[in-house]
């Protein structure tokens, strides 16, 4: 790990560890969640993918044209996971109103977009 990038770091695990709890609350599965998530930032800022900008300590990461439309892909392909399996809760027959169809939603929209990203960022 690098020293300059410890700010990033700091955010990142607490993106991580917040979102891990408001999908899976105080369990163990939240936590491996979280280590998950904190890798996959981790790749993203130690992989090349992406110019890499000291200056800016918590969002060093910058978008180039390629970038933003593999971004602009995958935020496509999570909202439209996430409104499909939240309406598939919502209007299945066990359903009736799933108290977890959004979180659970949340959480499909937030995988899609991260495996999404990840596979078209390797592909190049």
């Amino acid at each position: 790990m690098n020293r300059q990038f410890i700010p990033y770091y700091i955010s990142r695990a607490v993106l991580s560890l917040g979102f891990s709890l408001l999908v899976l609350g105080f369990t163990w599965k939240a936590a491996l969640l979280a280590a998950f998530f904190f890798a996959l930032f981790l790749v993203y800022l130690h992989s090349g993918w992406f110019p890499v900008d000291p200056s800016q300590p918590l969002f060093p990461l910058r978008r180039d044209d390629r970038g933003r439309e593999i971004q602009r892909k995958a935020l496509i392909a999570a909202l439209l996971a996430g409104v499909a399996l939240f309406l598939l809760l919502m209007a299945g027959p066990i359903a009736g109103g799933a108290p977890s169809a959004a979180p659970l939603a949340i959480a499909l929209a937030v995988i899609v977009y991260f495996v999404s990203q990840f596979v078209l960022l390797a592909r190049a």
